[in-house]
């Protein structure tokens, strides 16, 4: 039990650092290229590859998944929702703040999912981690006040812009809590890490072509075709991949636990956009990353420690 714990933090440790440079990479790409038009690519490449492998080796999740089709449905709803609002945020404000307030939502939209009563939530919480989201929330409360009132390092227009960007990256990141809570019932179904990862960007990857037909993020700009094969390469390594290692992890851990793991990316961004150049410095932007990291440590400490209660109560019951 201990090593298939210790795999799903590691696949969650890949996804995290991944994650921090494809905010930073992709922030400075969308200036210039369809974030749609990626998106329906790299995602489309990953639904036919993922859903032919499994047809041809695993048809009896395809058939599992079918009957679960409303779990299906509701986690290509929230997909869909997540990317778009994702790949629109790191336009507009500074990449660090995006991935920041999207990694704080993932774990206070757990805990909302808990109030709700979803299951898969959970309910019981430790000190820590209660301690630590509270921090958190109060973290991406002033992050947001940064962005909106100047003090961060860029906003791609003026106010309006920055909560625009805010509020697309908190929705981004609760409806992916919403999409790993999904995912684990879907997994309890019988449906496995490769086939749900095949077939849950179905709806997106439609809607990030009509979006592109439309020209809904037309920069005016015409990418070459080598450029956009090279994005497209690098985006299936640092978008389709790391999601896929979360896929992975979602059976081997507590989706609060995923949920508080997703949190520790921050810092890594902060540095690498530093690193990058494109964006300056802005020590409003540290102060709350300082804040928002103590409370994120809080937050996994409580959850491992809430994950080790768990089994020790389950090997009692056992015994």
């Amino acid at each position: 039990m201990a090593s298939v714990s210790k795999l799903g933090l590691f696949f969650c440790l890949v996804f995290v650092t991944l994650e921090a440079f494809q905010a930073v990479y992709l922030g400075s790409v969308f200036q210039n290229a369809d974030s749609f038009l990626v998106g329906a690519c790299v995602f489309g490449i990953s639904v036919f590859v993922c859903t032919l492998i499994t047809a041809v080796f695993r048809m009896a999740e395809l058939v599992a998944s079918f009957r679960s089709w409303k779990i299906l449905a509701a986690l290509n709803v929230f997909a869909a929702i997540t990317w778009c609002t994702y790949l629109l945020a790191i336009q507009l404000i500074e990449p660090a703040i995006v991935f920041t307030v999207f990694s704080g939502m993932v774990p206070l939209g757990t805990v909302m999912a808990a109030w709700c009563g979803l299951p898969e939530a959970g309910s019981t919480r430790q000190k820590p981690d209660i301690i630590g989201n509270a921090l958190i929330f109060l973290a991406l409360l002033f992050l947001g006040a940064v962005t909106v009132l100047g003090y961060s390092g860029f906003v791609r227009g003026g106010w309006l812009a920055g909560i625009a960007g805010v509020l697309l990256a908190a929705v981004s990141g609760l409806c992916t809590a919403f999409v790993i809570l999904l995912s684990a019932r879907l997994n309890r179904k019988g449906v496995g890490p490769l086939a749900q990862f095949g077939l849950r960007f179905i709806l997106y990857t439609f809607l990030a072509l009509a979006a592109y037909t439309l020209g809904l993020d037309d920069k005016g700009i015409q990418t070459r075709l080598s450029d956009l094969v090279v994005v497209i390469l690098v985006g299936l390594g640092v978008i389709a991949f790391p999601l896929y290692l979360v896929q992975k992890a979602i059976p081997l851990l507590q989706t609060s636990t995923i949920a508080a793991m997703t949190a520790l990316g921050p810092v890594m961004v902060f540095s690498m956009q530093l690193l990058e150049g494109r964006v300056d410095y802005s020590a409003a932007t540290l102060t709350g990353l300082i804040v928002y990291m103590a409370g994120a440590l809080m937050a996994v400490y409580g959850s491992v420690l809430q994950s080790t209660h768990t089994r020790t109560e389950c090997s009692r019951t056992v015994s």
